[in-house]
């Protein structure tokens, strides 16, 4: 632990002041370590309260501050500040950027271009199949993946992306070592050793309501785009939205029926201005992404499915009665396909396991795109 790091983690970690006035206290001293050697009657104009005022008093227990880092480093979390030769120059500059993150496994690289993927957590069948498939196709492109690792929309993007074994990062509204939600605690490992997970809350804070907007403005600061594949007409997507246009990033939106209440939020982006979205040369066209060697439009990987695994014509009469935005009942599939129910079964067995189609509750099947 330098020098730098040592003031830095200690500034982050001052109870009871928050990021805003931490930046008026650099504006004034110019550093943490010159912050922290000043005298009680330069502070105290900034500390309003009592609370405050004890809270920096006590945070200057050197031992507790070096036992508290160590504590990361046994965690396998690394501390960054604004000094540190890590810090993302996509944060640096936009407004309010940290004073201190937290970080597992790696940050995303400077010279990839990355997209920010958000939506709705309730989202539809067809949302999660578009955030996983534009995910995925995007991170084999060597598209940078960013989202808040929160269930829907959001776990799906990820999902994605790891199964293209591409970059992927999560931001977090919670300590750096807090899963949530819990659901999610596979992907959360998998992130770590295979992409990245960023907060700016030292491990043990708990998620709360005020700590995800914080969290949409880093969001949007890491990626040079934001996707919105679903979202309501009134929702918290539209945050790391409006933090985006501040931060002057492009926004894009996959439209959706305009009878579908989850697609209101993208089908208004784009009567508004945002980039429409059709298929994932889309978004490497407006990202200006040079590699497109491997971009695969979305009615080509559907229709893959049957040249790349010869499906049996049992098999492609049930594979043509499903759909992918709604998942079908097995009672209805043998309806549709006009076989016996046996065929159907083994049919769909063997598709479930090419993985052409999924499960997603029992005896409910959908198309995997």
């Amino acid at each position: 632990m330098n020098k730098e790091d040592y003031y830095w983690y200690w500034f982050n970690n001052i109870p009871g002041i928050g990021r805003i006035t931490c930046h008026k206290m650099l504006d004034i001293f110019g550093s943490p370590e010159k912050l922290y050697h000043a005298e009680e009657r330069e502070i105290i104009k900034f500390l309003n309260r009592i609370p405050q005022r004890e809270g920096f008093s006590i945070s200057k227990d050197k031992k507790q501050i070096l036992s508290s880092y160590q504590r990361l480093g046994e965690k396998g979390i690394s501390f960054i500040h604004p000094e540190s030769k890590e810090y993302p120059e996509r944060l640096r500059n936009i407004p309010d950027a940290p004073v201190g993150l937290y970080v597992k496994g790696k940050l995303p690289s400077e010279r990839q271009k990355a997209v920010a993927i958000i939506g709705t957590r309730q989202c539809t069948r067809y949302g999660s199949e578009m955030a996983r498939f534009f995910g995925r196709e995007l991170a084999r492109c060597g598209v940078s993946i960013i989202s808040g690792l929160a269930r829907g929309i959001d776990g799906m993007a990820h999902c994605g992306a790891l199964e293209a074994e591409g970059y992927t990062m999560g931001v977090l509204g919670c300590g750096i070592d807090v899963v949530y939600p819990r659901e999610n605690y596979r992907m959360f490992l998998q992130m770590e050793e295979k992409g990245g997970i960023l907060s700016e809350n030292n491990i043990g804070i708990k998620p709360s309501a005020g700590l995800f907007p914080e969290r949409n403005r880093l969001i949007a600061g890491l990626a040079d785009g934001v996707l919105v594949v679903e979202a309501m007409e009134k929702s918290g997507t539209f945050i790391t939205v409006d933090q985006g246009l501040e931060q002057g990033k492009e926004i894009l939106a996959i439209p959706g029926r305009i009878t579908d209440s989850k697609s209101l939020g993208c089908n208004n982006l784009v009567r508004m201005g945002a980039h429409i979205v059709t298929g994932v040369e889309d978004v490497l066209e407006i990202l200006q992404v040079e590699n497109k060697s491997d971009c695969r439009r979305l009615e080509y990987s559907i229709e893959e499915n049957f040249a790349k695994n010869a499906l049996a014509p049992n098999e492609k009469m049930v594979y043509s009665c499903l759909r992918v935005d709604e998942a079908k009942y097995v009672d209805d599939i043998i309806r549709d396909a006009g076989i016996a129910p046996q065929e159907v079964c083994m049919a769909l067995n063997h598709l479930v396991i090419l993985n052409v189609i999924e499960e997603t509750a029992r005896n409910y099947y959908a198309v995997r795109i």
